[in-house]
């Protein structure tokens, strides 16, 4: 009996010596995450250093000697500020004389302590602050702030800059950093795998 056998032909391709590659649009992806990241980070921590500016000076201000009412609407940590042109160091000026008496809205003395660690900021009119002293607003209300021991400069009362500038600021950092690191991976990756 005769069998006829018939070579068998494949139908499939070969294996590819060639590498997957992605396409060169993977770059310009990279380098735009970048770019907007940055762009949209940078945007968010300015505006919110100038908010925070912007929010200084609605602070209660005196001329010292002096005397301000100061409008506590929740109650929490009070940061009291020396402002003045130029130098504002302690030293300098000799504001460690300065005399603070501050009386709650019920009419009792309140306890100020130095502020512990340096905060300057500046104001919009370019005027630099130095926090001096703290004190806790127990209550809301009217806080009567006497300030005495020097003749120069302002006192300001209001919360801390610090809590004001820091959160938008570093969020716009954040946003920055990981957009950057983000399109240097992908572009990275993409160059690696070419």
């Amino acid at each position: 009996m005769r069998t006829d056998t018939q070579p068998t032909i494949s139908t499939s391709r070969p294996p590819s010596t060639t590498h997957n590659r992605p396409s060169k649009s993977w770059f310009g992806r990279g380098f735009g995450i970048a770019v907007v990241g940055l762009i949209a980070g940078l945007a968010i921590g300015i505006t919110s250093y100038q908010d925070s500016q912007q929010q200084v000076d609605t602070f209660a201000r005196l001329s010292v000697p002096g005397t301000v009412t100061v409008d506590v609407d929740q109650p929490g940590q009070q940061v009291i500020y020396y402002e003045g042109n130029g130098n504002v160091g302690i030293d300098d000026l000799g504001i460690d004389a300065l005399v603070v008496d501050i009386v709650d809205p019920a009419g009792a003395a309140v306890a100020s302590t130095p502020y512990q660690g340096e905060l300057i900021y500046e104001t919009t009119e370019l005027t630099l602050g130095r926090a001096i002293a703290t004190f806790y607003a127990a209550r809301v209300g009217a806080y009567e702030i006497e300030v005495s021991g020097i003749d120069t400069g302002q006192v300001t009362v209001g919360e801390s800059y610090a809590r004001l500038a820091l959160p938008g600021v570093l969020a716009g950092l954040a946003i920055a950093g990981l957009s950057l690191v983000g399109g240097l991976v992908l572009w990275l990756v993409s160059a690696l795998r070419r």
